[in-house]
């Protein structure tokens, strides 16, 4: 974890737009507010590494390394809701060290590749490419360092990024409690924190409002109140504590 990492809730978090669709953009400018490091470390490093940081963000803010999700069983017969656990200090262990990986392909041919940074999902998104074949060819023409895939390969090296930096896209197996039947979950991580932490942002809203509203504060002055304290203030008005 970084060391420079601090609390989310002071007022220049306001400024980060949680409801834009660059969502590269959003993650870096929330990891160099949180983690520190700056905005040019951030878009430098391996998608992998910036979303374990993202869990690490999340477990330092909220104190807990889980996060609790719902799913419904798929078998027509049962149908029923069940929750399981995303434990985030494993998952963000998962991350890789190595800046590159070799992939062997069906054809026999070994491909070298070097990770994702965020600078290639901002370039990629810029692009916008008309179909998942065009992204797909673009991303593996800038990610192949050595070695070349035969033409119909393309889907079989996909599988290997994804196999080799799981958090970019994260499958999780969990069972239904009623039925047993088993599933294969698709779960984006990075998503659910961005999500978790655009609801802490309208939060911090209503807690200006109310300590604005009940103290004559502005805005300034409330979220220049380190967190912690402003939630003693916020049980004070609620009569939580004397």
């Amino acid at each position: 974890m970084p060391v420079a990492m601090r609390v989310f809730g002071y007022v220049e978090d306001l400024d980060l737009e949680f409801t834009s669709a660059d969502r590269p953009a959003l993650v870096t400018a929330l990891l160099a507010h949180c983690a520190g490091g700056g905005a040019d470390h951030w878009w430098a490093q391996p998608v992998g590494t910036r979303i374990a940081t993202l869990l690490h963000l999340f477990m330092f803010n909220e104190g807990s390394d889980r996060i609790e999700l719902s799913a419904r069983c798929m078998r027509a017969e049962c149908g029923e809701p069940f929750g399981f656990d995303l434990p985030l200090r494993e998952l963000a262990a998962r991350a890789p060290q190595g800046e590159t990986w070799e992939v062997a392909l069906p054809s026999g041919r070994g491909v070298t590749l070097r990770r994702p940074i965020g600078r290639d999902l901002s370039r990629w998104r810029a692009a916008r490419p008309a179909t998942r074949e065009q992204a797909l060819c673009m991303m593996l023409d800038d990610l192949i360092l050595h070695g070349r895939p035969e033409p119909g390969e393309e889907a079989a090296m996909a599988d290997a990024v994804i196999e080799c930096d799981p958090l970019v896209a994260l499958t999780v197996a969990a069972e239904c409690p009623v039925c047993g039947h088993a599933h294969d979950i698709a779960v984006d991580v990075e998503g659910l924190v961005l999500a978790h932490f655009g609801s802490r942002q309208r939060a911090m809203l209503h807690d200006v409002h109310r300590l604005a509203t009940h103290y004559g504060w502005t805005e300034q002055q409330v979220l220049g109140v380190p967190p912690p304290r402003r939630a003693v203030y916020l049980a004070l008005i609620d009569g939580q504590i004397r």
